[in-house]
């Protein structure tokens, strides 16, 4: 499956790096297979395709830009992968407040602008027992803003540094972090 997004340049969006996307993927490979994969500030689209060559069966991605999201749904059109994919062009808390029912994904992978404050936004909506998702929660943050977030005492949350960037990971029900 090859699908080529228009280039992050033209489309002003800083892309999950092919080390992260490995990291993450690494980290998360055990749940991926057959899975309902949610890329939030979806940008280029590269972690929820990587998502569906690993073996997920559905990708929604919530991306914010017009040109963005149109952007990813011609090339999945034009892949023939549009039956596996949906896009959402909304603002990805707009789009968390609205879902009732988050366990409709089994990943929620976010990648945040870094430093305009998400990251806290995106801790009080998802790390609430009724809003993780049944398998893995995974949030992508530069190490400078995790800094100022206090992240809850009550679920397992695991992190993996690479160079600037810090990757979250949760699983639901109390279990071990992956």
């Amino acid at each position: 499956m090859t699908s080529r997004i228009a280039t992050r340049k033209s489309l002003n969006i800083r892309p999950t790096t092919g080390l992260i996307r490995k990291v993450l993927f690494d980290t998360i490979a055990g749940h991926v297979p057959g899975s309902a994969f949610l890329d939030l500030f979806a940008g280029t689209g590269s972690v929820g395709l990587e998502a569906l060559r690993k073996g997920a069966s559905f990708a929604t991605f919530v991306e914010r830009e017009r040109t963005v999201a149109r952007a990813l749904r011609s090339s999945f059109e034009s892949s023939g992968i549009a039956d596996a994919c949906r896009v959402f062009q909304v603002d990805a808390v707009s789009f968390l407040k609205k879902r009732t029912d988050a366990a409709e994904f089994d990943i929620i992978f976010a990648d945040p602008p870094y430093e305009r404050g998400y990251l806290k936004i995106l801790v009080h909506i998802l790390f609430r027992p009724e809003r993780l998702p049944t398998r893995v929660l995974a949030i992508q943050v530069s190490k400078f803003e995790l800094r100022d977030v206090k992240l809850p005492g009550g679920f397992p949350i695991r992190q993996k540094t690479i160079g600037d960037t810090v990757l979250l990971f949760a699983e639901n029900g109390g279990q071990k972090a992956v």
